[in-house]
């Protein structure tokens, strides 16, 4: 069988939530399955994950399409920064749009003919919004579906909300198969979108090559580099609105010995977030806020199992990957009640509404306290991660393929 799996998170060197579930799935498809061929599809270079040298395939766009018009984006760009007068009525943000379409419909005919030339009986998609134009009969199509906050939470995303409901929503209609990362989002496909194409719950997993209890020199080592000077509580997550690091920020104001401990938020700086760092400059703790950016994966295991305690009060989540590292890292685990999360953290951690404040702060507060709690919570968030394995999940990926 010829397996097609869509791996365009992987040709950006930061990994985000998509890209390290797309790179565990074909590690362990790697090892559990020599009989299939696999066509790892890209539209740049494919990194994070080395291709083996039988039965797999990198099929990467074509560099010639990609790069000409490239260099006509460069070439508008360089006439925007000498403010040189275009003729009337044309815009360069117009140009720019205008090509970046002809760009997107390219890539969609490569896809098709090259999925065509390769005889390609499964196709694995990992973002139902990229669907090529043509689909030939024989080729079966898989929607792995992380999210629904385009349509839930249309507030908290940059992605058009009217093209992502007409557009992604025929794309699911149009699948053989849907699989979902956890039954809150199979949930809301089948009872908040009204799709009828069959789904599946496929959990996601924490990596254990990366996510696991780090040792005291690991900790030291990473609390040096960032400037972490205390005990402290973490939050791992974007740092955009519907991660709810306002209400987080209040909470830890709340906190009558707030000052015994750091706050630390560790993640990229997302979009809309100028009113939450105004909310940081203001805030009565300033100096015990630490924003780390973007960290590599060998400095999460001991960030996470040197916390006091991980936060995580997000407003909606497919999964919740954070809540799931942070409890296989062996950190005491207190999230929201949204969405997935309950499924996810189970009776391992405590659970409170995103928007209580003042039942968040509490939360905190009684697990800082208690450490008879805390290493209760320990035990059970370990027991907890490990019943998700990325091998178990592949395993039946691979069921589920071969049974189209």
């Amino acid at each position: 069988m010829n397996i097609a799996i869509e791996a365009f998170p992987l040709s950006s060197e930061k990994l985000t939530g998509i890209g390290n579930v797309t790179l565990n799935y074909l590690r362990a498809l790697e090892k559990i399955d020599a009989g299939n061929n696999y066509y790892i599809y890209t539209f740049d270079d494919l990194l994070h994950f080395d291709i083996p040298s039988k039965n797999w395939y990198h099929v990467n766009y074509d560099y010639r399409i990609k790069y000409a018009l490239y260099r006509v984006t460069d070439a508008l760009t360089n006439l925007e920064k000498q403010h040189l007068i275009l003729p009337r009525r044309i815009s360069l943000r117009i140009l720019k749009i205008i090509l970046e379409v002809i760009d997107t419909i390219c890539r969609y005919f490569w896809l098709a003919v090259s999925m065509r030339k390769n005889r390609i009986d499964v196709y694995v998609g990992i973002f139902a919004d990229f669907f090529p134009l043509f689909f030939f009969y024989r080729t079966k199509k898989i929607w792995l579906i992380h999210d629904l906050v385009w349509k839930l939470y249309p507030e908290t995303t940059k992605v058009n909300s009217l093209i992502n409901n007409q557009y992604i929503t025929r794309n699911m209609n149009r699948a053989d198969l849907l699989l979902s990362v956890s039954e809150s989002t199979k949930y809301d496909i089948q009872n908040k979108l009204n799709i009828h194409t069959k789904t599946i719950t496929l959990h996601n997993a924490a990596d254990r090559s990366t996510f696991f209890r780090a040792d005291a020199g690991s900790i030291k080592r990473v609390k040096k580099k960032y400037g972490i000077s205390k005990k402290y509580i973490l939050s791992v997550c974007t740092i955009e609105p519907r991660k709810n690091l306002a209400t987080l920020l209040e909470a830890y104001a709340l906190m009558k010995y707030h000052d015994r401990h750091q706050l630390v938020l560790v993640g990229m700086s997302g979009w809309k977030n100028a009113s939450l760092f105004g909310l940081i400059e203001a805030h009565i703790a300033i100096q015990n806020i630490i924003i780390t950016g973007y960290i590599p994966s060998e400095d999460l295991a001991p960030i996470y199992t040197g916390a006091e305690v991980f936060v995580f009060p997000t407003l909606y989540e497919g999964f919740g990957m954070p809540a799931l590292e942070a409890m296989q890292c062996g950190c005491p685990v207190i999230s929201s009640t949204a969405s997935s999360i309950p499924e996810v953290v189970g009776d391992a951690g405590i659970l409170v509404d995103p928007l209580d404040v003042a039942g968040l702060a509490e939360s905190m507060e009684t697990v800082l306290s208690n450490k008879k709690l805390r290493m209760s919570m320990i035990r059970k968030g370990l027991a907890r991660a490990r019943l998700f394995s990325w091998e178990t999940s592949a395993r039946r990926l691979l069921e589920i393929i071969q049974s189209l």
